[in-house]
């Protein structure tokens, strides 16, 4: 707190001298000596501007001279810290060569002169001292009375603020050890007398000595000067540590005493007690200020001890609320908040004292009003009041939440309603988890998929069965050809071949087709072994798909994560759009969890072939996914881009959130998109962001860090 001080008495001047010189600051200090005064001259040196702030802090100075060149005032804007501790005394900065510009710029931060110490003799010095001293205690009488109104106004406007007794005693004892009264210390305390008891208790104190403290705690009416000023009811005084200080510790600091009662209609309400140094006169202008004081103070004490009983019944009632872990907001019959419990404002983002008396409708709870209010609304008409209602809302924090809520009247002695309370509890992270837990059944199973996979892998099996088929057929043919042949060569060898033997052998050929045979066989062949292995690939895909292995990161081929998963999702995007890939064969491998990346590769793959399917519709067109693959830096980069309908502007901020769709009922959970943010972000520190145009489509990209 800044160290406001009044004119010392006017039989001395203490000067500050600061300067790190020691020949300079003696220098100095015999000039001033040598001055023609009819004061006498007191001076004390230090050598830092930091030495100098802790010095005024602690002891009345008249006049600071202070040497420029200090090694802890690399400019001239340090001064201020010096102005603002020294309040409106005069400091006069020294320079010891002639610089009117650097002199200029030290007076602007706060300098009331500027002195070339290099020209400066004992009569010029007398007079600049002489001058600033004067204005100084024009200045400090203003400023004194000025402070002591502002004083007593503070006391007032704090006597008007809910804050617990104890603190608020503490506030008011800080601001009147701000006074500005000579010789005050920056010490005292705030005793207060227990309702019908003769005994002081100690309930604010200032940098007072532990051990007095201790020894002052509890003080009996009449005992030491505290108790004195109880009893009698006046205001006690000392300039010293003299007999009647009954507490007393070993090696206490000098010092003297104001002891003013706080009273109201005849009773002592407690008393004030300030520390002042050893010496000080009394002042009965300073008496009747703390008179005023003491009248503020036992507004304020009075004002504690009536509502008191009310603030504890309300502390009790609130600390049990508080320790609920349900949303409590209490409702009047105006609509009004009357109750918003630790919950609430931890949910919400917003402390009580920033809704209560307000209306509801405006408390910023961040839900849809429209459902909010119908269905608090049906569960207070309901006969059954544990009926609750789900409600999504998004608080100050930004992120979606899901409630669950119950509306419970108030009802009055004469069965009117008196308000209700909506009791809430945040059921985000169960429904979550629920929603992860069936996401990741759905994954595991692939049962969204599994039509289509059959469907794609009864195609192939269905041609290589046809061939099959076909090739058994023809080996049929081919081998009565192969034994009519036999029996031609076996008749050839014992003589001549019969004609007729030769003439069915040619019938045979002739019926069978033989060259038919010969040139589709080979195909047949041929496309059989392409057959199975398109079968091979689904299943291969399908297998690296639902089975990625480890579930620590490993080093991934992104470019085969992408190709599996668009066979395995093939019969989602084939009816409405044709597949384009352009994947980087140089793409290096990244370290990553290979099943989720997987997941969110068909999370938005699906989402572009539903938004392709919501623009085409029945038209019989076809849209595009295009996927690339490539590096940026020192991150590998997936793009998905869709040629749907866009992404509403409306909607762009919520579609990582929790439980958002655009979807019908039904149609989605509001999970895939988030738990895909999740994945790429939280599980492999990466980004997942998107570019979207309405009409012409989105594009997500996901970045995943490269290692090094």
């Amino acid at each position: 707190m800044p160290h406001d001080i009044s004119p010392q008495k006017s039989t001395e001047i203490r000067v500050l001298l600061v300067d790190d010189d020691p020949d300079s600051a003696e220098d100095t200090a015999q000039l001033l000596l040598r001055m023609d005064s009819q004061q006498r001259i007191e001076y004390k040196t230090v050598e830092l501007l930091a030495d100098a702030l802790k010095e005024i802090a602690q002891s009345h100075y008249d006049l600071i001279l202070l040497d420029t060149g200090l090694a802890d005032m690399p400019s001239p804007s340090a001064i201020r810290s010096l102005r603002d501790a020294f309040s409106c005394a005069p400091i006069i900065a020294t320079q010891k060569y002639e610089d009117t510009e650097l002199a200029t710029m030290w007076m602007g931060e706060g300098a009331d002169e500027c002195l070339f110490m290099g020209v400066v003799d004992e009569r010029v010095l007398n007079r600049v001292v002489q001058f600033a001293i004067k204005r100084y205690h024009t200045y400090s009488k203003l400023h004194q009375q000025s402070r002591t109104h502002h004083i007593l106004n503070k006391l007032l406007s704090l006597s008007l603020q809910e804050m617990p007794f104890e603190r608020l005693l503490e506030e008011c004892l800080e601001v009147i050890l701000s006074a500005p009264l000579t010789d005050m210390m920056h010490q005292g305390a705030i005793f207060v007398a227990e309702n019908g008891s003769r005994q002081l208790k100690m309930l604010a104190h200032s940098n007072l000595d532990p051990q007095i403290v201790e020894l002052c705690e509890t003080i009996e009416f009449g005992q030491c000067l505290c108790g004195c000023a109880a009893e009698s009811g006046e205001v006690q005084f000392a300039d010293c540590v003299d007999d009647r200080h009954e507490n007393r510790v070993v090696g206490m600091q000098p010092h003297g005493h104001y002891n003013v009662p706080i009273i109201s209609k005849d009773h002592v309400l407690g008393v004030l007690a300030l520390y002042l140094k050893e010496g000080h006169i009394r002042s009965q202008d300073e008496e009747s200020f703390l008179r005023g004081v003491a009248d503020t103070l036992a507004g304020i004490i009075e004002r504690a001890r009536t509502s008191n009983q009310l603030a504890l019944a309300h502390e009790q009632n609130s600390r049990l609320l508080s320790s609920l872990t349900s949303i409590l907001i209490g409702v009047d019959n105006r609509g009004c908040i009357s109750h918003w419990n630790e919950q609430a404002a931890q949910t919400f983002g917003v402390v009580a004292e920033q809704v209560l008396g307000e209306p509801v409708a405006n408390a910023p709870i961040g839900w849809d009003w429209s459902q909010a209010v119908n269905s608090i609304l049906t569960s207070l008409g309901s006969e059954k009041q544990a009926d609750r209602f789900e409600v999504r809302c998004k608080p100050m924090s930004g992120t979606n939440r899901l409630l669950s809520v119950c509306a419970t009247p108030f009802i009055d002695e004469s069965d009117d309603s008196n308000g209700f309370l909506l009791i809430a509890d945040d059921v985000t992270e169960q429904k979550q988890l629920e929603s992860e837990m069936q996401q990741m059944q759905k994954l595991q199973s692939i049962g969204q998929l599994a039509a289509g996979i059959a469907h794609e892998i009864n195609t192939p099996i269905q041609y290589v069965g046809d061939n099959i088929r076909f090739l058994r057929e023809a080996f049929e043919d081919i081998a009565e050809i192969i034994n009519d042949e036999h029996e031609v060569v076996d008749t050839a060898r014992s003589g001549s071949v019969p004609k007729e033997l030769l003439s069915r052998l040619d019938d045979k050929i002739e019926e069978v087709d033989l060259e038919y045979l010969q040139e589709e066989v080979p195909k047949s062949i041929q496309q059989t072994l392409d057959g199975v292995d398109r079968v091979a690939t689904i299943v291969r895909a399908m297998k690296e798909f639902s089975h990625p292995g480890s579930e620590e990161k490993t080093l991934t081929d992104i470019n085969k994560a992408v190709d599996s998963t668009v066979t395995v999702a093939r019969n989602v995007w084939k009816y409405h759009s044709e597949m384009q890939l352009e994947l980087d064969p140089s793409l290096p491998q990244v370290r990553c969890i290979p099943g989720p990346i997987n997941e969110v590769i068909l999370n938005i793959i699906v989402n572009a072939a539903h938004a392709i399917t919501d623009r085409m519709g029945d038209s019989g067109n076809m849209g595009l996914i295009k996927i690339t693959t490539g590096r940026e830096d020192n991150w590998v980069a997936i793009r998905i881009a869709d040629s749907g309908t866009g992404i509403p502007e409306g909607a762009r901020e919520h579609v990582f959130d929790p439980f958002f769709t655009t979807k019908d009922v039904g149609k989605g959970t509001g999970q895939g998109l988030s738990l895909s943010h999740k994945i790429i972000v939280d599980q492999h520190d990466g980004e997942l962001s998107f570019e979207t145009e309405m009409g012409v489509g989105t594009t997500f990209i996901i970045r995943l860090p490269l290692e090094g």
